[in-house]
């Protein structure tokens, strides 16, 4: 098997039916498994209990902008702002992440929780900002399929 190098660069990201990409500049889905061990007699037995998931986020700060991320998570999160639709900081916003591939595109779609983004600034310099979304569990699926190419 051959060596595999895959960028950022081959990676999309929509949350709540908007493009982020541009403004994102990583971002980890990290799947936690939740697994049980019983020592029968036979021996161990286990069982994955639940597989919880985490969006873990770092950005170009996009405060100040009506469409930006920020916004829309502050919006859905506390009702407040342009993103406003009622605060609902316990109804899943859906997500779209595809990685593209040499021979297939993997897609990872579910829900996150919408946080606060934090805030920040140092002088002159560009403001970066780190947090993590929690997944809504039972709502994740990852499909791969063939390139279209």
């Amino acid at each position: 098997m051959s060596t595999t190098i895959i960028t950022g660069n081959e990676l999309t990201l929509t949350i709540d039916s908007a493009a982020f990409a541009p403004q994102v500049l990583s971002v980890d889905l990290e799947v936690e498994d939740t697994q049980q061990v019983y020592e029968t007699l036979d021996g161990p037995v286990y069982k994955t209990t639940t597989q919880p998931f985490s969006m873990n986020l770092t950005m170009l700060s996009d405060w100040g902008d009506s469409g930006g991320l920020c916004a829309t998570l502050q919006g859905k999160a506390l009702g407040e702002g342009v993103g406003a639709s009622g605060r609902a900081p316990d109804t899943g916003v859906t997500f779209t992440m595809v990685q593209t591939g040499a021979t297939h595109n993997t897609t990872f779609t579910g829900k996150v929780f919408p946080k606060v983004p934090p805030a920040n600034g140092t002088g002159a310099e560009v403001s970066e900002i780190s947090f993590t979304l929690p997944g809504e569990r039972g709502t994740l699926v990852v499909t791969t399929a063939a390139n279209p190419s």
